[in-house]
């Protein structure tokens, strides 16, 4: 069970890294620097809930269409 763990943990972590890149402005996406200021500003962690929140809304979808 510990590995399934881990490998939740690590699909909500790059879901919220997904979902806070999705969310950096267009304006300094090519300016590095600002990129890490911003992410900085940003923790993933403020962005953990909306992963959840993605995971399960996915395998809510991948139930339905297992049971028809």
């Amino acid at each position: 069970m510990e590995t399934l763990e881990l490998l939740f943990a690590s699909l909500v972590r790059e879901t919220a890294e997904s979902i806070r890149d999705r969310h950096l402005p267009f304006a300094i996406k090519n300016d590095q620097a600002a990129c890490f200021a911003w992410m900085d500003a940003h923790p993933v962690s403020g962005y953990v809930q909306e992963a959840y929140r993605e995971i399960e809304e996915t395998a809510l979808q991948i139930r339905a269409i297992r049971a028809g």
